[in-house]
């Protein structure tokens, strides 16, 4: 049963980190961040309702004393971060933005400290230290020359907040409902919310376009329905902890994919950020593990 959990988000990891090629292109055809976002959680919200709708309609069923999970998973975790993480991508290079979204870990840990009162363990700070080190790489904050703008330093490091928001308000929900109602109520929430200040009626001209619906397809269906499915699966399974540490496939992936497509280069400096920021997670996952 765990087996299939750590597969599930494994998966959801992977094909997260595919996401890049499709902001890309619709970057490129000139949607903005907010846009992208609208776009991505609209579809992703029609094409989970026909997954619904044909297989068991039953589960569009949600009591209405539960929608605050909902709403806190589909606007302040998947909106929020997800704003902030194309704007990163935007600003600077999609490696740099997957790998700040990973400091979602570090999120956790200080509010934590802060709102709750847990002890800040040897762990916790090796884990702490290693992530400012590895943010400083490579963004070229010690060096003194930012590889990205401070804005899109501000944005990355925003959407690991909103990443770890989206795990917190997750978990609760997927203990009383299915991945799929989980995922479908989380994309209509967040459709209902970005829709109105969206401005697509305005770019109406652009879906004339055939590469902009293969990007929203992209970005809906292999970038969100399925891995978000994948990962709430998991997360039934898994501690929500567990879950984050073994999505971190994500920016890897990501690495790879601005590498080998969109034109990317790497220094040793920045290869170095990349290994402290993930070797920190599962420093952490030892504190998880001691509970």
């Amino acid at each position: 049963m765990k087996n299939s959990a750590i597969l599930s988000v494994l998966g959801a990891g992977i094909l997260w980190g595919l996401i890049g090629l499709f902001v890309h292109i619709l970057a490129g055809k000139g949607f903005d961040p907010l846009q992208i976002t609208t776009l991505r959680v609209t579809a992703a919200m029609i094409l989970t309702a026909l997954i619904v709708g044909r297989r068991d309609a039953g589960q569009f069923a949600i009591r209405p004393r539960d929608s605050w999970m909902f709403f806190g998973n589909g606007v302040v975790g998947l909106v929020f971060f997800n704003y902030c993480y194309f704007n990163a991508i935007a600003g600077g290079s999609l490696a740099i933005a997957a790998l700040l979204l990973y400091t979602a870990p570090a999120f956790v840990m200080l509010m934590s400290v802060a709102l709750f009162h847990e002890k800040l363990t040897k762990e916790k700070a090796v884990a702490l230290i290693m992530t400012f080190i590895g943010c400083g790489c490579i963004t070229g904050a010690f060096a003194g020359n930012l590889f990205v703008s401070r804005q899109t330093l501000l944005y990355g490091l925003a959407s690991g907040f909103g990443y770890a928001l989206y795990s917190i308000f997750g978990k609760p929900a997927t203990q009383k409902y299915s991945p799929v109602t989980v995922s479908l109520w989380c994309f209509i929430f967040a459709a209902a919310f970005t829709l109105p200040f969206s401005g697509l009626t305005d770019r109406l001209d652009l879906f004339t376009d055939w590469k902009v619906w293969g990007g929203i397809l992209g970005i809906s269906l292999i970038s969100c329905v399925l891995p978000n499915v994948l990962y709430m699966n998991g997360l039934q399974k898994l501690e929500a902890g567990h879950a984050a540490i073994l999505a971190t496939v994500e920016p890897v992936v990501a690495a790879i994919v601005s590498f080998l497509f969109l034109g990317e280069t790497f220094s040793l400096q920045k290869l170095l950020g990349i290994v402290l920021i993930l070797a920190a997670v599962p420093v952490l996952s030892r504190t998880v593990n001691k509970k």
